[in-house]
């Protein structure tokens, strides 16, 4: 069973201390963010069929020693990046270690309503981590089924039990590499194709974060400052009744800016989910139109007077749930080198449904 979504509150304390991805660009986390900083594009031809133009489509495929199609393949992914991630925190100063089975592992996974979802995707996918791990999951783990929009509500999982878990794993997992979900979109008019330019190229990923409460140690942390959700009355992108009205965006953005104590306009970097659809944009483009307004003194901020954009999905391809953890994960490797632009950035992403969501990040303790 999925567990529910707890509500997204605004400021949830926490800290992002340590990461773990595996990805088309790379097996561990920093193989693919050194991907995503050189602009590589991981992308192949195969495995999967476009009708419209009789050839392979392009898509973002992990390098598995065995691969295969459909959710018995999630725990596979998903597993590693949890690996990677407890190896960190074994690396941890004593008084903050924990044995492996006190550490909650709270996972997001696909959304039912994604198409070709199996039944009781939830129980499957935890059941199969277990079986991959070897053991139970700790008290405090479980799965929330929002897909790409997931991460905050894990975030707000975890900072509901932090007293009694002070270190936890949050772990987005997603594969768009099947044959009958991306036919399902291809009806749709989504999926980047022969007939199709504005449209997304299947990927597929997992990513893991480790967090804790917001200075609990000495060292390198992405504070995770504010966090904000929003319904967008034209969904996945829009129709004649219901046009793209950017609104959910917004309402995400303006909460997770306003939780976070600062002004839009001394946030020079945005991590979000452009992924070649054009609603993508237009609705990226008119909520940061809406809540950006220029300083005092009449002049931006930013060192180069416009917001850099840090686009995860060129890299990677679609990765749905994977998205957001990936994004958070670059921001704190970006971070602890310094490379990060004011130390600042905010990360947003968007459900088929309508959902929104956006998180404010903010890096403290300095670069390594």
């Amino acid at each position: 069973m999925a567990d529910a979504a707890p509500a997204i509150g605004t400021c949830p304390g926490l800290s992002v201390i340590g990461y773990g991805i595996w990805s088309a660009l790379g097996p561990d986390g920093p193989s693919t963010v050194a991907g995503l900083r050189t602009r590589m594009i991981a992308s192949e031809t195969g495995a999967l069929w476009d009708a419209t133009g009789d050839a392979g489509l392009p898509l973002f495929r992990v390098a598995a020693h065995q691969w295969w199609t459909g959710p018995d393949f999630l725990p596979e992914l998903a597993v590693p990046v949890i690996e990677e991630c407890l190896a960190q925190v074994g690396a941890l100063p004593p008084a903050l270690r924990r044995r492996t089975a006190e550490v909650p592992i709270l996972v997001a996974a696909p959304p039912r309503h994604r198409p070709t979802s199996p039944p009781d995707p939830e129980a499957r996918l935890l059941a199969g981590i277990e079986r991959r791990l070897g053991r139970p999951l700790p008290p405090g783990s479980g799965v929330i089924a929002a897909g790409r929009v997931g991460l905050p509500h894990l975030v707000a999982r975890a900072s509901a039990q932090i007293d009694r878990y002070p270190l936890q794993i949050l772990v987005g997992v997603e594969s768009f590499i099947r044959q009958g979900l991306v036919d399902t979109y291809l009806a749709q008019g989504r999926l980047f194709c022969a007939a199709n330019s504005s449209g997304f190229i299947p990927g597929e990923a997992a990513a893991a974060l480790l967090v804790m409460r917001s200075g609990a140690r000495n060292g390198p942390e992405l504070a995770i400052t504010g966090m904000g959700a929003g319904q967008e009355p034209g969904r996945d992108g829009g129709s004649r009744e219901a046009a793209v009205t950017g609104a959910g965006l917004t309402t995400a953005m303006r909460a997770a800016v306003t939780a976070s104590g600062r002004d839009f306009f001394d946030i020079p970097c945005l991590l979000g989910d452009l992924n070649g659809e054009h609603f993508k944009f237009k609705e990226a483009a008119i909520a940061t139109m809406r809540i950006d307004r220029a300083p005092p003194e009449g002049a931006s901020r930013r060192p180069r007077g416009y917001a850099e954009h840090w686009n995860v999905i060129e890299g990677l391809g679609e990765i749905g749930a994977a998205l957001m953890p990936v994004q958070l994960g670059w921001a704190f490797e970006a971070g602890r080198q310094g490379r990060l632009p004011q130390g600042r950035a905010l990360a947003f992403a968007g459900e088929d449904d309508g959902a929104r969501v956006a998180m404010t990040l903010e890096m403290r303790g300095g670069p390594v």
